[in-house]
């Protein structure tokens, strides 16, 4: 493949990832890393388990603490998987400690992969939030978690 097509198939995803951004902030109603956590997560976890457009068959289970901001994690996925409360195709699990993880599974053929936040990426973006005096640090936050690449964010593991 041409160094051309390599860039055009990175566009293409840069403006995908634009596009559920702006839809998740209008859902959520304002831009934060763990909104853009979830969306990126989510598309983690879709890309893995080979899934396109067609999500009917998808489930997650995701695990985090039931509080502000880390909750941001889940409209993120909303957004970006169309599993919801609502469906009940979305089921949030409290996590013991503080991380955040989401399992993305099929239930035919029965595939799942599990997206894990790394440890030193939560420290860092929590102790980074503290510092954050207004909403605009936030969204500068949250496009920096959009531009850093899957594997330096997450520990995929594939079941």
């Amino acid at each position: 493949m041409s160094k051309e097509g390599i860039r055009e198939i990175s566009i293409a995803s840069r403006e995908k990832l634009n596009s559920i951004i702006e839809y998740a902030r209008r859902l959520h109603g304002h831009l934060g890393p763990f909104l853009v956590l979830g969306i990126k997560m989510s598309l983690a976890g879709m890309n893995k388990l080979g899934i396109g457009e067609n999500m009917q068959s998808m489930r997650v289970e995701a695990k985090l603490p039931r509080r502000i901001p880390y909750t941001c994690t889940l409209d993120g996925i909303q957004a970006t998987t169309q599993c919801t409360f609502g469906n009940r195709k979305l089921v949030l699990k409290e996590a013991d400690s503080l991380s955040i993880s989401a399992k993305f599974s099929l239930s035919n053929p029965k595939k799942q992969v599990t997206i894990s936040l790394k440890n030193e990426i939560l420290q860092n973006l929590i102790e980074e939030l503290r510092e954050a005096k207004d909403e605009s640090a936030q969204e500068k936050l949250a496009w920096i978690i959009a531009s850093t690449p899957e594997e330096r964010l997450f520990s995929i593991k594939i079941q």
